[in-house]
């Protein structure tokens, strides 16, 4: 760039930008400059935008221009800045754009206007905002120094990337941008509900910014039109609505119930410490009451008192125009009047019937025919959960339904009743919603033929339908690469979307192996066609059932595959997806590097979307139950913290989603020993089990077990023992009297009965548990060990320490058992050994045993209680005999670490 720039970096006239030669600069703002630019090749002058040298966050303005770019290329209204082109410059993203000789909308507002003629503005501007909503798109700083005004006062909103474009000095404190702590699996993850605009980062200008973007919520179309009002508002009356610190205040007291539905905040919205942090405009202006009610509306701080949309925010805004017609139809005559509302009425029906038709394509997979056969399939399991189950599932089934149907009615009107988005954009969006209704036929259509393990899934197989609102994202949509031209290829390619809904609908059933068996008939079939998007979708699929058929390497080969095959095809989604699931597979198998590379390109590709809480929320939970399964419950906690987090913002409080974290949460708290915060969050997770999937479900009956262990480390034997055997009854109910997992509850019963002092009651239940264990699971299974504890533990409990020695030493011979158990199974033989007067020094080495055990997986309490058990219980000072001495000459030879097992 020598010879291009001044010593401040700023680009002289005639330096070349790609193909575009530099004019002059124009203006800039935080993250941006922008420069009057031509362009020779199509002879016409355009504004040009490039990142700012001097920026810290390089790599953040980079993604932010791109979104930007992207964004408002999608949109296509007369009231939104046209954006050419992109591309890189250097280490720099320029982005072309309609090159606007005017002013800002905050350099107009400095005269006075009536207010007539302001509102005439802001409703340009805001049709500008409501194309961009009706595609998806949030403008999240809208302000008026982000709106031009052209010639003949044509509004123009630019600046979709959070990326001033022209500031003024007098305009508003500057954007803020406060992010928060990062948290990773091992501090190095970057936060991954990361967005151009991160989910958990403040971003707004203050004198505009509603409650919920104070608390770094990702803010939706609610929350441009109280960032619309505000700047009215100011307009209009010439004082500000609010102070931002008032708002901030607010978002404090409201919390987690900006958004939340009006039943949750009714306590907190009714109080008097929020009432004037809106200020009431001045009585002495000319400006209509209809008005100021609109406005007001637009500002509530809570936002689901705010309008709808921005349709209906815009359509209040414009009675005065309705009132005069109104007025003016009083005077005309009554036949002129039947004739214009006849063609007034001809001409609403025939807008509404354009985009008719979307709840009669999903009639043909989901009604009331296939909703009995659902029923009467659950019905025939015989199970007596199956009535509360089929409710469940019919629910979650009708919320799909109707949420696809609203998707697709959206999607045609934006094009063809708005006209906000171009036919091409409509047609990504139908392509993507024809999609997940054949997975939703798919899966439907198993439902109605389902067994008992597929009724016990079908909430979870539900709930893991890919959501209709994924097709609202146009920016990756169009990015991905399109589908052949050839139409007999296309055709091809729709045949071999239904047969992998129909196998992706198996993996969801639980049906594993049926699902892999199909999906490798389809992989050289779908690879002839040459469709990456496809072959990625598969081969992911496929890689997910060989891990979760026991063949983590070859999934892991496959979804890497998956991953080139989406990186290839542009299809960013799908390689978010291939990641999620490369973080688990190869977290669960111990290559911890690698699933934390994973999971940071998972968060980078996320941040370039623009953030998806949906698939960040996914991550978080395979992180979780990675850091879970490998013992790490502070980490696990973390994740599980933040996937909630996530889930509230877009999951439904019934869905099993949710339910699922909560219940990993109180796992979590109960290992790290948060006892009391355990038992709330197992107790909560309990609930929201019996109501979605009845009371009967084997799930339920495993929380009852985690309940139980809880009440146990708290001390309270009495509601142990009842939820250990309320766990015992479902598992009898839905496996049989001798299923191994009526054995597991039985042992939940025994420790219960051990905390009561009822040892004999419950060595006989151990007892039981072990020959149920033995007679389906055989005698060399490592889950005989807990039943053998805990006869040992209610032997020695009960002062019967030579009897417990031997089932103790059974426990402690089992070698895939966890480090946790043999440690409390070797700390009670060590006891037993002592009791029944055996040699101290072995009771001793035992003993040492058990607590390099506890140590190993940071149970510091019960290191420390076996430090004061062998203080206080010291190896007699004596001679020792010949074959003593050969021993503990051995002893200090060997270590306590490397003795064998007793």
């Amino acid at each position: 760039m020598d010879g291009e720039a001044s010593q401040s970096g700023e680009l002289l006239r005639g330096a070349r930008v790609d193909r575009y030669v530099v004019l002059k600069p124009v203006g800039e703002g935080g993250m941006g400059v922008v420069y009057a630019a031509y362009d020779p090749e199509l002879d016409r002058k355009v504004a040009l935008k490039l990142l700012r040298l001097e920026t810290s966050d390089v790599e953040g303005g980079r993604a932010r221009l791109l979104r930007e770019a992207q964004a408002m290329a999608r949109v296509s209204h007369p009231n939104v800045c046209s954006v050419y082109d992109v591309g890189t410059f250097g280490e720099q993203v320029f982005i072309a754009m309609e090159f606007i000789s005017g002013s800002t909308l905050h350099q107009w507002m400095k005269q006075e206007h009536s207010w007539r003629d302001i509102l005439r503005v802001f409703l340009q501007a805001g049709r500008g905002l409501e194309a961009a909503h009706a595609v998806g798109l949030v403008h999240r700083d809208f302000k008026p120094a982000n709106v031009l005004l052209g010639k003949g006062e044509r509004v123009y909103v630019t600046d979709f990337g959070l990326a001033r474009l022209v500031s003024s000095p007098e305009e508003d404190a500057a954007t803020v941008a406060l992010a928060p702590s990062p948290g990773s699996m091992s501090g190095s993850i970057p936060t991954v509900a990361a967005s151009v605009t991160q989910a958990g980062v403040v971003v707004g200008t203050p004198n505009y910014m509603p409650p919920e973007q104070y608390l770094g919520k990702t803010p939706d179309a609610r929350s441009d039109q109280f960032s619309f009002c505000a700047a009215l508002f100011w307009a209009l009356y010439r004082k500000r609505p609010f102070e931002p610190t008032q708002v901030a205040k607010a978002a404090e007291m409201l919390g987690d119930h900006t958004t939340a539905p009006r039943s949750l905040t009714s306590r907190v919205r009714g109080g008097t410490e929020l009432q004037g942090v809106i200020q009431e405009p001045p009585s002495n202006t000319k400006v209509p009451a209809w008005v100021r009610r609109a406005v007001l509306k637009g500002l509530s701080l809570h936002a689901d008192d705010r309008f709808g949309s921005m349709t209906e925010l815009l359509a209040a805004l414009s009675q005065e125009p309705r009132r005069a017609a109104r007025r003016q139809g009083l005077v005309v005559t009554a036949g002129l009047v039947l004739a214009g509302v006849a063609a007034a009425g001809v001409q609403f029906h025939q807008q509404s019937q354009v985009c008719a038709g979307s709840e009669q394509l999903m009639a043909q997979v989901w009604n009331l025919d296939v909703r009995r056969k659902v029923e009467t399939a659950f019905s025939a399991t015989g199970r007596a959960f199956a009535p509360e189950l089929a409710q469940s599932v019919s629910r979650a089934l009708d919320a799909y339904a109707g949420e696809w149907v609203r998707q697709h009615t959206a999607a045609c009107e934006a094009t063809r009743v708005r006209g906000v988005q171009t036919e091409e954009l409509l047609s990504l969006q139908v392509v993507c919603l024809e999609r997940h209704r054949q997975d939703f036929q798919a899966l439907t259509h198993l439902l109605t033929e389902a067994d008992r393990k597929l009724m016990e899934r079908s909430v979870d197989a539900v709930n893991g339908l890919p959501s209709p609102q994924e097709c609202q994202d146009i920016v990756s949509l169009s990015t991905q690469v399109g589908l052949p031209a050839d139409p007999a290829v296309r055709g091809q390619i729709e045949q071999l979307g239904k047969e992998l809904s129909e196998a992706k609908a198996l993996g969801r059933a639980g049906r594993y192996k049926d699902a892999l068996r199909r999906a490798k008939e389809l992989e050289p079939k779908v690879v002839s066609t040459g469709y990456l998007p496809l072959q990625a979708e598969l081969r992911a699929s496929l890689g997910w059932y060989q891990q979760l058929t026991g063949d983590p390497d070859a999934g892991a080969t496959q979804v890497e595959q998956a991953l080139n095959d989406a990186e290839a095809g542009r299809a960013d989604r799908l390689k978010v997806e291939a990641l999620n699931r490369l973080v688990f597979i190869r977290g669960i198998q111990g290559h911890q590097e690698q699933a934390e590379q994973w999971a940071r390109l998972s968060g980078s590709v996320l941040s370039r979307l623009g953030g998806d809480t949906r698939l960040a929320s996914e991550l978080e939970g395979n992180l979780g139950n990675v850091a879970l399964r490998q013992g790490n419950y502070a980490e696990a906690k973390r994740h599980f913290e933040k996937t909630r987090e996530l889930q509230q913002k877009v999951l439904a409080p019934e869905d099993p989603r949710q339910m699922k974290t909560t219940y990993n949460l109180g796992v979590a708290a109960l290992m790290l020993h948060e006892r009391e915060r355990a038992l709330e969050l197992l107790t909560e997770a309990l609930g929201r089990m019996e109501s979605t999937l009845g009371e009967g479900h084997p799930q339920v009956a495993d929380c009852h077990s985690m309940l139980a262990w809880a009440n146990r480390e708290l001390g309270r034997p009495e509601p142990s023992l009842k939820h250990a055997q309320a766990a015992v009854a479902i598992q009898k109910a839905s496996f049989g009297e001798e299923h191994p997992a009526v054995a597991d509850a039985l042992d939940a019963v025994g420790m219960s009965l051990i905390a009561l002092k009822r040892y004999d009651e419950a060595r006989k239940t151990f007892e039981t548990a072990l020959a149920m264990k033995e007679t389906a699971l055989g005698a060399d299974s490592p889950d005989l060990s807990f039943s053998y504890d805990g006869i040992g533990q209610a032997l020695l409990a009960a002062n019967r320490a030579e009897e417990a020695i031997a089932p103790l030493e059974k426990a402690l011979a089992f070698e895939d058992v966890e480090p946790e158990p043999l440690a409390e199974s070797g700390f009670a033989l060590a006891r037993a050994l002592w009791q029944a007067g055996k040699d101290p020094l072995q009771a001793h080495t035992v003993a040492a045993k058990a607590r390099e055990r506890f140590a190993q997986v940071g149970k510091q309490e019960r290191v420390a209680e076996v430090d004061a058990w062998v203080q206080s219980h010291p190896v007699p000072e004596e001679k020792p005999t010949r074959s003593r001495a050969k021993a503990s000459a051995q002893t200090r030879k060997k270590g306590p670490g490397r003795l064998a097992r007793p």
